[in-house]
């Protein structure tokens, strides 16, 4: 990434950074998105086909249950139903791959170039990657392995009850996202990666907490809310959501395919690209990030930002955590817990009102 003019970085609060990203992904929108989408649609169109094909037999005689001379339950699972599952498991190991392994990692490498002044084209982006999506997917293993010690530790009679699930928020929420930049943008090892994505994200603790947060929520509005509506309503038009048939089935699934499809391309860049910008930010406010780049040249000069970003510290060594970040752990779970106690409350007062209005209206 080496570029004609010094980039202008500077710390940023929250909603600034969040108004970045918005607008970073705005002026790049097309390129972000064919960049996921060269990926993700065929995947998709694929995953969809065998679905279809592996389990067409299995709605057609789930269809027959119940009726003269149904089916059993061992033809309902019978072999084409166990084929669908084994082709789907190998689609998801493909599409673990090709996403979150060489199209995240592509895209990570155009959110940078643009953000620090270099634009990088879809085709161009995935040129560039060498064998950095090999590492990332090691990385991703490794922090598959690292989250299941993790949630052992949760359950770990009382230390691990306190503070188990805020490490586990904390780890796959704000940790797992940092390690494509860091593997990508740092050429970090996978074995070293996890420990670099810890260390960034533990100095701005309720920073990053509370910026991720703020994502899920975008994430809900933009993504789930929609995605849940245009599936209900689905099920409202091509029949009974209790019992629908098998071409209701086959409908429904290619609805739902097309709608996640839609909405995941739309988010997934946007989520790339706020996570890219919140790694800046950090070795930003941690490391003067922006003023090694300021002592790189004057403006008007070439400036190799790339190897300034590859020049990062290597993981610490030490403690993963401190006793004060133990105590983070036990007020991050205790305010899950909390959310979630709250939630459900509402759903339960709602519940009682529309209860007690039926009540009154049917008397």
């Amino acid at each position: 990434m080496t570029t004609t003019t010094v980039p202008k970085l500077r710390p940023l609060t929250i909603p600034r950074l969040l108004d970045e990203a918005v607008r970073l992904y705005r002026n790049n929108f097309l390129k972000f998105i064919g960049i996921i989408a060269i990926v993700q649609i065929p995947l998709t169109i694929i995953q969809m086909v065998v679905s279809l094909m592996a389990f067409g037999d299995f709605f057609a005689t789930l269809e027959s249950v119940g009726g003269p001379g149904g089916a059993t339950p061992d033809e309902i699972f019978g072999p084409s139903y166990f084929t669908g599952i084994g082709a789907s498991g190998l689609l998801g190991i493909l599409g673990f791959i090709l996403i979150q392994g060489v199209a995240t990692a592509a895209l990570t490498l155009a959110i940078a170039g643009s953000y620090l002044g270099e634009d990088i084209g879809i085709l161009e982006a995935y040129q560039r990657l060498g064998r950095s999506w090999l590492s990332l997917i090691g990385a991703l293993i490794l922090a598959g392995i690292f989250g299941i010690a993790l949630f052992i530790w949760f359950l770990i009679p009382c230390v691990g009850w306190i503070t188990g699930l805020g490490m586990l928020a904390f780890y796959w929420a704000i940790v797992v996202p940092l390690i494509p930049p860091v593997i990508v943008l740092e050429k970090q090892a996978a074995t070293q990666s996890i420990r670099r994505a810890w260390d960034l994200a533990r100095r701005k603790f309720w920073w990053v907490i509370g910026f991720v947060l703020a994502l899920f929520m975008f994430n809900q509005i933009i993504v789930t809310a929609p995605t849940t509506l245009v599936t209900f309503i689905s099920q409202l038009i091509f029949g009974d959501p209790l019992a629908p048939t098998s071409a209701q089935l086959t409908i429904q699934t290619i609805i739902q395919s097309i709608t996640t499809l839609l909405f995941s391309l739309i988010y997934l860049p946007l989520q790339l690209t706020a996570i890219t910008l919140m790694y800046f930010d950090l070795r930003i406010q941690t490391e003067g990030f922006d003023m090694d780049v300021l002592s790189m040249g004057f403006k008007g000069e070439q400036t190799d930002v790339a190897q300034l970003v590859s020049q990062a510290p290597g993981a610490q060594q030490g403690n993963w955590f401190t006793m004060n970040e133990m105590g983070y752990f036990v007020l991050l779970e205790l305010g899950a817990v909390a959310l979630l106690m709250a939630f459900y409350f509402l759903l339960i007062l709602m519940g009682i009102l529309f209860f007690a209005l039926m009540a009154a209206s049917g008397s």
